[in-house]
C-alpha cells in the first residue's frame, strides 16, 4: 500500500506550546498570567501533549493500518487500468463480416485483436461472445396506451436521436427489435456446447456519451419471442445504465431452447426509468474490447536456497481491488502447488507456501525457511497475470479493427478508445484522499445538498433550491428541495418534465448521504401555466414574420426557468411585465391587445406564482398577432 499521510511532523510538545501562547494575546486579550501554575496553561500542555502523541502514531502507522484509514476513503490499491471501447460493424464496407458471414460465430475471451496495420496495443473482447450475423427488420416502441412508434429509419441513418421508451419511459412501455439471421441455422452454431458461456451483445450509441456505466443492476428486463414462445432471457451486464449512456449490453441466450433464425428482442424497464433514454443508433454484434493480455505460465528457476525473487517479465500488472493479482505455483518432485499471497513474510511459519508482491518493482519475493517457506532449488516455478499498457493503450475514434478469425477488417470504433490509466503512485492517492475527504461528506447545509443534486450523473438536474421553512408553520425538520430537470434546445415538454419517478431517483441518491434521522423531500416546482394572446402593431417596413418570432423568443428568455438568467421562484407576473418586454423588441410600435389567461381562472391581470413555483408559458398555445400599420386593431 503506497503511503497517504505526510512525513510526521516536525513539532514538538515546546513547538506546540510557544504555538498557542502566541495566539494568547489575539485570542484571550483578558487572560495576561501565561506562567505554568496558571491552570489555563495546565490545559494547554495536556492538549500539546496529546497532540504530540497523536502526530507521533500518524507518522509511525503500519502498512495495514495506513490500508484501513484509506480503505474508510475509498481508496484501494490497484494496478494499471485497460483501455476499452466498443467495436461496430461497419455498415459501409460491403466485405465487413456483418455482411458477409452466414454462420454464427463463438468469439473466445483470450483472441486477439488490434487496428488493422498495427499490431499493438492489443486487445482482447471483454467476454466470452456470440456473434450472430443478420439484420435488424425493425425497431418499434409500443407505448402503453397502444401506440406505436417506428424507429426503424432513424436508426440505420444514426440520428436524430430518438426516445425508446417513449417520452415518459413507463413500466409497461416496451422496445420491440425484430432480427432475422442471415445463415439457416439460427441463432447458435452447429455445435451448440461451442456457445456454452458465451453472450449476445447489443450496442448502444446514446446521447450521452461513452464513459464508464453500472453494470450491477441492470433496470431493463428482456424477454426473446419466437415463433415458438417467449422466453425471459438474463441482461449479464448493462454498461448502458438503462439506454441512458453509450455502451453494450449483454444478453446471456442460454434459457431458448431451440436455435430460432427470426426472433423479436423486447426491452423493458419494469419500475419505469427515472429520464427518459435518448439514443441515436442501437445495432446487434457490438464486440465489447479491453487492453491488454494474458500472461500464462511464465517459467523461472529457483537459484537461491532463501529469500530467493524474481521480477514479471512483462510490466504494467492490471489488477482492481479484490482481483487475484498474480497466481504463482510451484512445481516440485512432490508434485505442483499454487502458494499464496501474503502482505507480510516475516509473520509467517517455516511451513506456509507463501509469497509476497511488491506492487511498484513487479517483484515476487519468496521465505528463508523461517518466516514462510523457502521453493527449493532448481524448481519451476510458474506465474499467471494480466497486463495492459495503461494510458498508452487508447486509441482515437474511427478506426479499422482486424479481429481474430474474421478476416482482414472486423468493423470500426465510432468512439475514441480510451480509459487507460497507470498505477497511482502515493502522492495521486494522497491528493485523492484530502479531495474525498473535503467534498465525500455528509449533506448537511444547503449548499451541501444543492451541490450533490446539480452534479448527479444521467439525470440532468438543471436547477435546484431549498424551501425554507415557513415562519407561521408547525417545524417538522423536514427539508424540501426543488429540483428541475434539464430540456434540450429546441425541447419544450407538452408536460410536466420533472416526474414522480425523476424526483424519486434523486431523493433515493441524495438520502443515502443525509444525516440519520434527516427527512427529505424532492418535488417539482409548482408551475403556474399561462397562455399569452396578444395583438401588436409594427413599425413601418419591418417584416411581421421576423418580428412575431422574436417577440416569442424574448418572452421564452424574460420567463426561463433554468440557465443563467433564470427567473427566482415564487416571482408573479403581471399584464405589464409582458407588455414592456414586448414594446422593448426593436420594431415593436404599440401593443394592441394583451390577455394572460389560465385555465382554470380565464383571463386575469397578473399571473400568481407559489413560493416554490415558476411561471411557464404555453408557447404552443400562445397567439402573437403581428399586424403592419394601419391595419387596424382594438383600440
Amino acid at each position: 500500500m503506497s503511503r497517504l499521510v505526510n512525513e510526521r511532523f516536525d513539532r514538538r510538545f515546546a513547538d506546540l506550546m510557544a504555538m498557542g501562547r502566541a495566539q494568547l494575546p489575539a485570542l484571550a486579550p483578558q487572560w495576561t498570567d501565561h506562567n505554568a501554575h496558571d491552570p489555563g496553561i495546565t490545559l494547554m500542555e495536556l492538549l500539546a501533549w496529546v497532540a504530540e502523541a497523536q502526530l507521533y502514531a500518524v507518522g509511525h502507522t503500519r502498512r495495514d493500518e495506513r490500508a484501513a484509514y484509506a480503505a474508510l476513503l475509498s481508496l484501494v490499491p490497484g494496478g494499471t487500468q485497460p483501455a476499452r471501447g466498443l467495436l461496430w460493424p461497419d455498415a459501409q464496407d460491403p466485405r465487413s463480416p456483418a455482411a458477409t458471414f452466414a454462420q454464427s460465430v463463438v468469439i473466445p475471451a483470450d483472441a486477439v485483436i488490434h487496428v488493422v496495420n498495427a499490431d499493438a496495443p492489443a486487445f482482447h473482447p471483454d467476454g466470452k461472445v456470440l456473434w450472430i450475423p443478420g439484420d435488424v427488420q425493425s425497431i418499434t416502441t409500443r407505448l402503453a396506451e397502444g401506440r406505436v412508434l417506428d424507429h426503424t429509419r432513424v436508426n440505420a441513418r444514426e440520428g436524430p436521436a430518438f426516445q425508446p421508451f417513449g417520452e415518459r419511459a413507463r413500466p409497461r412501455d416496451v422496445l420491440a427489435i425484430d432480427f432475422e439471421c442471415r445463415g439457416d441455422g439460427g441463432v447458435f452454431p452447429p455445435k451448440r456446447d461451442d456457445a456454452q458461456g458465451a453472450y449476445w451483445t447489443l450496442g448502444v450509441r446514446a446521447s450521452t456519451p461513452l464513459v464508464a456505466g453500472d453494470t450491477r443492476n441492470a433496470p431493463l428486463a428482456a424477454t426473446l419471442v419466437t415463433d415458438t414462445g417467449r422466453y425471459p432471457i438474463a441482461i449479464v451486464s448493462d454498461t448502458t445504465d438503462g439506454l441512458l449512456r453509450t455502451g453494450a449490453l449483454t444478453l446471456d441466450l442460454s434459457a431458448v431452447p431451440a436455435s430460432p433464425k427470426r426472433f423479436t428482442l423486447e426491452l423493458v424497464a419494469p419500475r419505469g426509468l427515472a429520464r427518459a433514454p435518448r439514443v441515436l443508433r442501437i445495432a446487434p454484434n457490438v464486440l465489447p474490447i479491453v487492453q491488454g493480455r494474458e500472461i500464462a505460465r511464465e517459467v523461472h528457476t529457483v537459484n537461491a536456497t532463501t529469500d530467493w525473487r524474481f521480477q514479471l517479465d512483462v510490466p504494467g500488472l492490471r489488477f482492481n481491488s479484490g482481483d487475484a493479482l498474480v497466481r504463482i505455483d510451484v512445481v516440485e518432485p512432490s508434485g505442483q502447488s499454487t502458494w499464496q499471497r501474503c502482505d507480510d513474510l516475516a509473520t509467517q511459519g517455516p511451513a506456509d507456501k507463501v509469497y509476497a508482491l511488491d506492487l511498484a518493482a513487479d517483484r515476487i519475493t519468496f521465505g528463508n525457511g523461517v518466516n514462510g517457506r523457502a521453493p527449493p532449488e532448481q524448481a519451476q516455478v510458474l506465474a499467471w497475470y494480466s497486463v495492459s499498457d495503461g494510458a498508452q493503450g487508447s486509441v482515437a475514434r474511427n478506426r479499422k479493427w482486424h479481429v481474430q478469425g474474421f478476416g482482414e477488417v472486423f468493423g470500426v470504433n465510432p468512439d475514441a478508445v480510451a480509459g487507460g490509466a497507470g498505477p497511482d503512485d502515493w502522492r495521486a492517492q494522497r491528493r485523492e484522499s484530502r479531495r474525498r475527504a473535503r467534498e465525500d461528506h455528509a449533506l448537511v447545509s444547503a449548499d451541501d445538498i444543492l451541490g450533490a443534486a446539480l452534479k448527479l450523473p444521467l439525470l440532468d438536474v438543471a436547477r435546484a433550491w431549498i424551501v425554507p421553512p415557513n415562519a407561521t408553520g408547525p417545524r417538522t425538520g423536514t427539508v424540501t428541495l426543488v429540483a428541475m430537470r434539464g430540456l434540450r434546445a429546441g425541447e419544450e415538454a407538452a408536460r410536466l418534465p420533472e416526474s414522480r419517478r425523476w424526483l424519486d431517483a434523486i431523493r433515493r441518491r441524495l438520502l443515502a448521504r443525509m444525516p440519520l434521522g434527516t427527512r427529505l423531500m424532492v418535488v417539482g416546482p409548482r408551475y403556474a401555466t399561462f397562455v399569452v394572446q396578444a395583438t401588436l402593431e409594427a413599425d413601418a417596413g419591418r417584416n411581421v414574420d421576423d418580428l412575431q418570432r422574436n417577440v416569442m423568443e424574448i418572452l421564452r428568455k424574460r420567463l426561463a426557468t433554468t440557465g443563467p438568467s433564470a427567473r427566482p421562484p415564487g416571482v408573479p407576473v403581471s399584464r405589464s411585465d409582458i407588455a414592456g418586454w414586448m414594446r422593448a423588441v426593436d420594431g415593436v410600435a404599440r401593443v394592441v391587445a394583451l390577455q394572460l389567461v389560465r385555465d382554470p381562472g380565464g383571463n386575469v391581470a397578473s399571473v400568481a406564482v407559489a413560493r416554490d413555483g415558476l411561471p411557464r408559458l404555453d408557447a404552443a398555445n400562445s397567439t402573437i398577432d403581428v399586424r403592419r400599420p394601419g391595419q387596424g386593431g382594438a383600440p
